[in-house]
């Protein structure tokens, strides 16, 4: 587990959605240059194919390599870079794209070395080196690449009965880069999850609301629309649920405002538990009124959740000596439940939520009244105008 203090840092690896997330800014930041890199090393190897065609020094073997597996991997890599929700797979891409690469640099380095060209060995240190700091690789990718060239690098001088001194060099050297890069490398890492963690943590304060830590309107707001953008390409069900407290301003002119806001917390706290799946999240939506914005199918059209949570509020047993409905604090829920395709906007969608709360508060209060887009005589408008006399 990462420690709380340096989420993140100590394993390189967030909670799983946020080390999604964070993979997502990781590789939109590292993508222009990786496009530059693999374009470069792409015209390189063409370039190498044709002088090797027009000398006639261009074996066979090599031919295949290049054209055969370099190129096309090299091409997956690029068009990876282009996907989204694939960010793993373009780091496992783009380690196998280097150490292909890697292997025609050390190959060149050693056959220099043979021929007495020992400073050839220098481009594989430069290229190792690259690898740990330059390619936009996470820590653990940087880590198979740059050791696996380097371990082909000893295996090749070995190979090739290399001087037991080269042998030496060569290793201490490659040991040199990869601690100096390694620790570059995972210190870089280190340094750029810190400061996600850190905006992300601004980010929430920015976006939730200082009393209940729900969603403030301004980021439920941006998220229905994403998850409405979302419902309608995956055809999925969304489900709307409005909550309201029922006679607040009552309980609020009688206990005091204090007494409000801890009654806002627990409501609030409960609230909170109905949004369980990823994609599924609470917000105040104003005052005393909150909402839960469900993704994808929901038992019982969310029937059994939000009467469990309209039960839930009254066990907590917060006594409301002003509440001609109950002795105790209760709250009224409207459902809406919306399929895409329905024809029905984002707008109209909240606003059938409206509508059923308006009906479970005009129909007595502490209970929950559930649409879908089948209702019919949806009277536009009705609750948010009837609001100030909904909760006198």
């Amino acid at each position: 587990m990462v420690t709380e203090r340096q989420p993140g840092r100590v394993r390189l690896r967030f909670s799983d959605l946020m080390e999604q997330q964070f993979l997502q800014v990781y590789a939109e930041r590292s993508y222009p240059k990786i496009r530059q890199i693999l374009l470069a090393a792409a015209g390189l190897i063409l370039i190498f194919l044709i002088v090797g065609v027009v000398r006639g020094t261009l074996s066979w073997p090599t031919a295949v390599y290049m054209l055969g597996i370099t190129l096309p991997v090299l091409t997956a890599t690029l068009l990876q870079t282009y996907k989204e929700s694939s960010y793993r797979r373009s780091q496992a891409l783009l380690a196998l794209t280097t150490i292909l690469l890697g292997l025609i640099c050390i190959s060149l380095a050693l056959r220099g070395s043979l021929h007495g060209a020992t400073y050839h060995f220098a481009s594989t240190v430069a290229f190792v080196f690259t690898v740990w700091v330059v390619l936009g690789l996470q820590f653990r990718y940087a880590a198979v690449a740059a050791v696996a060239l380097s371990c082909s690098y000893v295996w090749g001088v070995l190979t090739w009965d290399f001087p037991r001194n080269e042998l030496y060099f060569s290793s201490l050297g490659l040991l040199v880069v990869n601690i100096i890069g390694g620790y570059s490398c995972f210190q870089l890492e280190s340094a750029v999850r810190q400061a996600f963690h850190e905006s992300r943590l601004l980010n929430e304060l920015a976006e939730r609301d200082g009393l209940t830590r729900l969603y403030n309107r301004r980021r439920f707001d941006h998220n229905i629309e994403k998850l409405w953008r979302q419902s309608r390409r995956d055809e999925s069900q969304l489900t709307l649920m409005m909550v309201d407290i029922d006679h607040f301003k009552a309980y609020n002119d009688y206990y005091g405002h204090q007494a409000g806001d801890d009654a806002l917390l627990r409501v609030a706290g409960v609230i909170s538990g109905c949004a369980q799946r990823p994609l599924d999240f609470a917000a105040r939506y104003g005052g005393e009124e909150f909402a839960v914005v469900l993704y994808g199918p929901v038992h019982d059209h969310g029937r059994e959740l939000s009467e469990h949570l309209r039960h839930t509020v009254e066990e907590l047993r917060i006594p409301h000596a002003q509440s001609p409905t109950s002795p105790w604090l209760t709250v009224s829920v409207g459902v809406a439940v919306v399929n895409p395709g329905t024809a029905r906007s984002l707008a109209g969608a909240i606003q059938l939520a409206d509508e059923a709360l308006y009906q479970a508060k005009e129909e007595g209060r502490n209970r929950i009244v559930v649409r879908d887009t089948s209702s019919a005589h949806i009277q536009t408008g009705r609750f948010r105008a009837s609001q100030s006399r909904a909760r006198a």
